[in-house]
């Protein structure tokens, strides 16, 4: 069983180059290299090939053997395709073409994909975004997997091997029926909130801030009922079931949402929305317009309301 070849490009190009000059001290010129050094070089290949390629003739220069002139048009076409693939490498580093794979938290989605995505496609027609809507741990998994190359995310159990970038910090707000003994306040704390039950939106990262915020505060609701849809967190909500702690006000100035009104909580702890992507690997063009548009995003949602030193943020949970 023959050895499997270990040829180079360089070698290749050396190749090239010495047939079409027809003298190794001209080729070697025309790459800006020395002759010995492309002379061992091509010695090299066809003894990895196991067939000789020139003919060297002492004072005419050298010519194609007939193994030579069988090997030279497919040299030139690796040539090529390597060529090709340098191109196509550095377009995916630095191009905007080709496919974008990013991640937002579910939560956030329904807000900043409508803000994000359409700007992108407006200003880069030739680029596509394919989204992903999870949980801050499905979407790391992805950024690990190659499926997903970055993320919009909390800043909440962000692993060791990610790199995280916040674009912005939000306090969270509570949500409440016209039931609530703190219904119609501008402000309670998280003492008087938790005198009736809690519905808590049950994600695993949002739902252990939101306990270890309680718990930091020495607050223990009666009772926690939990679930994992936004719309039946509200209807619990407004029912009069109990109160919901969500991470971003709503936009409404009267702070009205239909039969639940926000509240302020004067000792809610602040939150980080940020960009996460796989510690080590390099951003490329896309990923950075994408975090641009995102930053835009996250200063347009998060601006205070005219009038209001307040953050005038989308009711995202």
């Amino acid at each position: 069983m023959h050895p499997r070849p270990r040829f180079t490009l360089a070698q290749l190009q050396y190749f090239v180059a010495a047939a079409e000059a027809g003298n190794i001290s001209a080729a070697a010129a025309r790459l800006h290299t020395s002759q010995s050094g492309m002379s061992t070089a091509i010695q090299r290949l066809e003894r990895d090939l196991g067939c000789d390629l020139f003919i060297r003739h002492s004072a005419r220069g050298i010519t194609l053997t007939a193994s030579g002139h069988q090997l030279i048009e497919r040299a030139r076409e690796l040539l090529r395709l390597a060529a090709e693939l340098q191109q196509a490498g550095e377009d995916l580093q630095t191009g905007l073409t080709g496919g974008l794979h990013a991640g937002f938290f579910t939560t956030l989605a329904p807000f900043y994909v409508p803000q994000v995505v359409p700007r992108l496609r407006a200003a880069h027609p030739a680029m596509t975004v394919d989204v992903l809507e999870a949980d801050g741990r499905t979407l790391q998994a992805a950024l690990r997997a190659g499926s997903c190359d970055v993320a919009l995310t909390y800043g909440l159990d962000i692993g060791e091997d990610m790199a995280f970038e916040p674009v912005a910090r939000i306090r969270p707000y509570a949500l409440l029926s016209a039931q609530h003994p703190m219904a119609g306040r501008r402000s309670a704390s998280l003492r008087e909130l938790a005198t009736a039950p809690m519905v808590m939106l049950d994600l695993p990262e949002t739902s252990r801030f939101m306990l270890g915020m309680l718990q930091r505060a020495g607050v223990t609701p009666p009772e926690i009922v939990r679930t994992t849809s936004f719309e039946t967190m509200r209807g619990l909500v407004a029912a009069g079931t109990g109160f919901a702690i969500l991470n971003q006000r709503p936009r409404s100035p009267a702070a009205q949402e239909g039969e639940v009104e926000a509240v302020m909580i004067t000792d809610a702890e602040e939150l980080a929305i940020g960009l996460v992507r796989l510690d080590g690997v390099r951003p490329n063009r896309r990923m950075e317009v994408f975090a641009q548009e995102c930053r835009t995003a996250a200063a347009a949602l998060t601006a205070p309301r005219p009038g209001s030193s307040e953050p005038d943020d989308p009711a995202a949970p």
